[in-house]
């Protein structure tokens, strides 16, 4: 057993599921957990995944018996590697990509920060064009703070987590729905260390069927919720709150075209 497990989750995927494990190096320490979420349409091919998969590590499959939604995946993933004994867990979506040194990489700075719990990265995002842009997170703790108060300071598919984290904190929330990872993160941010490495480490697709999306005003309604839940009432919680609210308001055409009109400092 190696000390990092990676954590994908999976809904009828399988050709994402394959790419995704293709993507880890072969060098890479790591075992991976792939649970499915109640596939109906178009279910793992095992064999492939196998021959996928090239990293120095072991392969493992849970599947729910019907579909629950991501975070009943993840938790279900999360108590596998509880139990287990790992020291870190990494997370992937099917269809994303890892750099081939990803997971050392990231291995390698919680191990020279042992005060950090929760550590990402650089994410660029690509579809069948290619490359469309990335998104650099802020790097130090302080800066991620204050970006929390925004939105999220984290790309999900490209954190490593320590499991010590887990045992204190808990599974991912059941709550909130189409932000499990906003309000999760919130947890470690509260109560440890936190940074992200400026390199790109994952690539991510980028379409209109993923959950930030296609879910996106429940997860715009659920971000005012946390932002609520977090606010300090500092002047600048207030002005967050307000385009938290704009952003759910407003419709996805019309934020894309003042993002494109403004320009984002976090978009290279």
């Amino acid at each position: 057993m190696n000390r990092a497990a990676l954590l994908i989750p999976h809904y009828n995927n399988p050709q994402g599921l394959l790419a995704s494990l293709a993507s880890v190096g072969a060098d890479e320490p790591v075992d991976v957990f792939v649970v499915d979420d109640g596939s109906t349409r178009a279910t793992i091919d095992e064999a492939a995944a196998q021959a996928a998969f090239r990293a120095r590590g072991e392969l493992h499959f849970l599947y729910l018996p019907v579909n629950a939604g991501i975070e009943y995946a993840l938790n279900t993933g999360l108590e596998a590697m509880l139990a287990a004994g790992y020291q870190f867990c990494a997370r992937l979506d099917c269809d994303d990509l890892n750099v081939p040194n990803r997971i050392q990489r990231q291995m390698a700075f919680l191990d020279a920060h042992p005060e950090v719990y929760l550590v990402g990265s650089a994410v660029t995002f690509f579809d069948a064009s290619g490359d469309r842009f990335t998104i650099r997170q802020p790097q130090t703790h302080a800066d991620i703070v204050l970006q929390m108060h925004k939105d999220n300071a984290f790309t999900h598919p490209a954190v490593m987590f320590r499991m010590a984290g887990v045992r204190e904190i808990g599974l991912y929330p059941l709550d909130c729905k189409a932000a499990e990872d906003f309000a999760y993160f919130w947890q470690f941010v509260t109560r440890y260390r936190t940074a992200n490495l400026p390199d790109v480490l994952v690539k991510s697709e980028y379409n209109d069927a993923g959950i930030s999306l296609s879910r996106r005003r429940q997860q715009q309604a659920m971000r005012l919720r946390l932002l609520a839940r977090h606010f300090d009432w500092k002047p600048a919680s207030l002005l967050n709150m307000g385009k938290a609210f704009a952003s759910f308001a407003l419709p996805l055409s019309v934020t894309r075209g003042i993002k494109k009109l403004i320009g984002r400092k976090d978009w290279a």
